[in-house]
C-alpha cells in the first residue's frame, strides 16, 4: 500500500430512527444504534471485510495475511467471512467513506470492517466518523540487500554513487523519499518498478543492489527465492525523511460500532497470546512484529 503510515501517503453519521430518537439523548441513540449495527451481524451470520487489492502479503485479490486473520477473526465471534477486496483511491478518507462509513454506489453499503487501517493519532483525529482499533502489527520502511556487494549498510549514501541500483515501488514512499531526499542523491540510481516483488525479483535476478520497501513486502518477496535468501540481508536504515518507528496497523470500522469492535478486540487478544497470528504471519515468511 503506498505510504501506509500516512496512511500510505493517501474517514454521515449513521442516523437512527427520528421519532424514536426524539426525547432521548445522543448518548442513548448511538448505545441504541451500536446494539442495532452488531445484532444486524449477528442475524447475517456473516462478518465483511474490507481488503486491500496490491498490497501483498496482507491482501491482494482476496488473499493474504489480513484475510487469514479475518477469517480467524470471524470464526471466533461463531460468523461467516465475506471478503471485499478493492483498490485503494486517491486519498485514504475516500477508502474510509467507500468502505467503511458510508459505502460506495459501486461497491454497495460499508463492510463492517476494514482491515490494515493505521492506528495513528494525527488519522483518527482526521477521520471521525471511524472507530479506529486492536492493532495486530507494526510495519516500516526496510532496505533488502545483496550482502555480497553491500556487506554492510548504515546510511542510504551508497546509492548515490555509480552503480548501487536501488529498486522500489512507483508513486509508493520509499520512490518519493528516493527521488527527492537530500538534493535527489539518489535518483539517478532509483528504477521504480509496479510492485515491490517485482523489485525485489530484480534485485534477486542482478539487475539491482537493494530495494526499499515496508519490512513485509521485502521479506515475503524473498520468501518466495528460497535458495537464494541467505544473500540478501533485510534491515532499517535510518533517514529523517522515514517514520523512526514504523506505525502501527489495525481495524477501523463506523464510529459507532463500538460492540462489534469490542469483540473484535478481545478475538484478536486471543490471536496474539495462543501464538496464531504468528503463525499466520510465518505462513507468509514474514516475521511478525507486535504493535
Amino acid at each position: 500500500m503506498k505510504n501506509s503510515f500516512n496512511p500510505m501517503c493517501k474517514l454521515p453519521l449513521i442516523k437512527w430512527f427520528g421519532a424514536v430518537a426524539l426525547g432521548f439523548s445522543f448518548q442513548l441513540g448511538a448505545a441504541a444504534q451500536e446494539l442495532s449495527d452488531w445484532a444486524k451481524v449477528q442475524a447475517s451470520g456473516v462478518l465483511t471485510v474490507a481488503v486491500y487489492n496490491y498490497l501483498a502479503p496482507y491482501s491482494h485479490e482476496g488473499k493474504g495475511i489480513d484475510v487469514d486473520i479475518a477469517k480467524a477473526l470471524a470464526a471466533k465471534l461463531g460468523l461467516g467471512l465475506r471478503v471485499r477486496a478493492f483498490t485503494e483511491d486517491e486519498e485514504f478518507s475516500d477508502d474510509i467513506r467507500n468502505m467503511v462509513t458510508r459505502g460506495h454506489y459501486l461497491a454497495g453499503a460499508p463492510a463492517d470492517i476494514l482491515m490494515h487501517a493505521p492506528v495513528d493519532a494525527y488519522i483518527m483525529q482526521k477521520e471521525d466518523q471511524a472507530l479506529f482499533f486492536s492493532p495486530y502489527t507494526r510495519d516500516d520502511i526496510f532496505v533488502a540487500r545483496n550482502i555480497k556487494k553491500l556487506p554492510t549498510l548504515d546510511s542510504l549514501k551508497p546509492f548515490s554513487e555509480t552503480g548501487n541500483k536501488i529498486g522500489a515501488e512507483a508513486a509508493a514512499l520509499p520512490s518519493i523519499m528516493l527521488a527527492g531526499a537530500d538534493g535527489a542523491a539518489y535518483a539517478n540510481n532509483l528504477v521504480n518498478f509496479k510492485t515491490p516483488k517485482e523489485a525485489v525479483d530484480a534485485m534477486v535476478n542482478g539487475e539491482l543492489v537493494a530495494v526499499m520497501a515496508t519490512r513485509a513486502e521485502l521479506e515475503w518477496a524473498l520468501h518466495q527465492h528460497p535458495d537464494k535468501k541467505a544473500d540478501y540481508f533485510v534491515a532499517k536504515v535510518p533517514h529523517n525523511a522515514l517514520p523512526p518507528k514504523g506505525w502501527a496497523v489495525g481495524m477501523a470500522t463506523k464510529k459507532s460500532n463500538k460492540e462489534l469492535a469490542e469483540k473484535l478486540t478481545v478475538a484478536m487478544n486471543e490471536l496474539k497470546e495462543s501464538g496464531e497470528l504468528e503463525k499466520i504471519f510465518s505462513n507468509y515468511g514474514v516475521k511478525y512484529m507486535r504493535p
